[in-house]
């Protein structure tokens, strides 16, 4: 009877969960009036556990204003922070937490139509300390792109500077913000992590003979160049470091015949390349969506991949390739088999370095095992900009809701609203919908193992104890 038990448990387990989370809080914004836009540009989670919103809102008479707001950890408004500046097109596109104080990045237009930032200063309450604004040439516009940190972990801001048709790329450091033009004639795109060694930053120059090669900028230090082998657009879109001296950048290469590749590059700051890999799902196109880095190293890309191929023509697919420390491709796993054009995602890790991937078209976030199959996913009414694992299992989530009401005269109307939910672990291991015996014996018989993709791990910390146990038993008999 126990082999019976055992055996009917490990074919259960075989097959994908749909759901084993629960919603516990929804936070909607309400824009003044219900027809009008709000969008997210970036979600940062406070050490407190809240959420803070950045991004814009439409306004009935100048276009768009900036806009912050603070979730409490209970899915609780604390605040919203708006600002209009003389023109159209406002926005926060950037925040981080530091001092004890937030630090928002702002853009806004002047009224001669002139793009300038500033950084605005916060306390915990959402009451301004000081504002600043960014200085630029005349009859020159300046665009934000990234507010990361420089020495001491100060708060910094990089820029674009683009002037009589030249684009120059501008570094503003605390704490006047007074800034550097970096004479490194190459367009900025972005910026890695935050580390407090080197300032990576990411850019562009376009050649007669090379199109546009990708390049990277170690501030102060060095300067990189990659030209793919077909001579065509080279961009880079994704970096990471390990927090010291190693650092991973993804670029997006035009490959020939291979289409449109991710080609990988990583660095022993601040001029050695360790090694690359190009990465061309069987002559397919490619395009980086995320990457990130787990503790042993190893480094996890996610890619969309278009196949041009087979029935059906121009199908849309979610791949994750992870690669070891020495550059070797370890695991090349599909994740979405038929995606929306639209398709997206995200991919992040946990502090126990289980990896959780996000993606819209289809909605959904999900938990995977080792060989980067989901252990179970959870579907989502929104379109997901930003995805957090909490400590205890739980996952915040933001982005653009969809939201379903009935107006005035009896129609129906989809309304995108934008939000933010949180979802807990409810115990439901095997995804039936009731939490009962079946959830409780997995949970006893994987008692003491520790490992990566456990599914009777609830709260994802890598290891099944009291915790998992604990979890099942509060919720026991929900759904049954």
């Amino acid at each position: 009877m126990r082999m019976l038990t055992i055996t009917a448990l490990a074919f259960s387990f075989t097959a994908l969960a749909t759901a084993q989370m629960r919603e516990v809080w929804r936070y909607v914004y309400m824009p003044p009036q219900s027809e009008l836009y709000a969008h997210l540009n970036r979600a940062v989670r406070l050490a407190d556990g809240s959420l803070l919103l950045v991004g814009w809102v439409e306004t009935p008479t100048n276009g768009h204003d900036a806009l912050a707001i603070r979730v409490n950890p209970d899915g609780t408004e604390a605040w919203v922070y708006q600002r209009d500046g003389a023109s159209l097109d406002d926005a926060f596109v950037d925040a981080v937490e530091a001092g004890g104080d937030l630090w928002l990045l702002a853009q806004f237009t002047d009224a001669e139509g002139y793009r300038y930032a500033e950084v605005h200063r916060l306390n915990q309450s959402g009451q301004p300390v000081q504002i600043y604004a960014l200085s630029r040439a005349s009859n020159a516009h300046l665009r934000p792109i990234r507010l990361t940190f420089g020495e001491s972990w100060q708060p910094a801001v990089v820029a674009e500077l683009v002037q009589n048709s030249e684009s120059l790329l501008a570094l503003y450091e605390a704490d006047s913000f007074g800034y550097v033009f970096l004479p490194v004639g190459m367009r900025p795109w972005g910026v890695a992590d935050p580390n407090p060694h080197f300032i990576l930053m990411l850019g562009t120059r376009a050649s007669a003979s090379h199109s546009v090669d990708a390049f990277s900028y170690f501030y102060d230090v060095a300067f990189l160049r990659y030209s793919g082998p077909a001579g065509g657009v080279d961009i880079p879109m994704l970096a990471t470091s390990n927090g010291m001296e190693h650092y991973w950048v993804g670029i997006q290469s035009e490959g020939g015949i291979t289409g449109e590749d991710v080609v990988v590059l990583a660095y022993n700051a601040p001029a050695a390349m360790r090694w690359g890999y190009r990465y061309s799902y069987q002559l397919h196109d490619d395009y980086a969506e995320d990457m990130v880095l787990d503790r042993r190293e190893n480094l996890h890309l996610l890619v969309k991949t278009v196949l041009w191929r087979g029935e059906p023509f121009e199908r849309h697919t979610l791949r994750l390739a992870t690669f070891s420390p020495q550059g070797a491709l370890l695991t090349d796993t599909e994740l979405v088999p038929d995606g929306a054009p639209i398709l997206s995602g995200l991919l992040r890790l946990n502090d126990a370095g289980e990896r959780y991937v996000g993606v819209s078209a289809p909605s959904f976030f999900a938990r995977l095992n080792p060989s980067g199959q989901p252990l179970w996913r959870q579907s989502v009414p929104m379109t997901l900009e930003a995805l957090f694992p909490e400590t205890d299992g739980s996952v915040l989530t933001a982005g653009i809701l969809r939201i379903e009401e009935r107006n005035e005269w009896g129609y129906w109307r989809t309304y995108e609203r934008l939000g933010a939910i949180k979802y807990a672990p409810n115990g439901d291991l095997n995804a039936d919908g009731c939490v009962d015996d079946a959830d409780l014996i997995a949970v006893l018989f994987a008692f003491g193992q520790s490992g990566s993709g456990l599914q009777a791990d609830v709260n994802a910390d890598g290891v099944v104890d009291d915790a998992d146990l604990l979890t099942v038993l509060f919720h026991f008999g929900s759904g049954c």
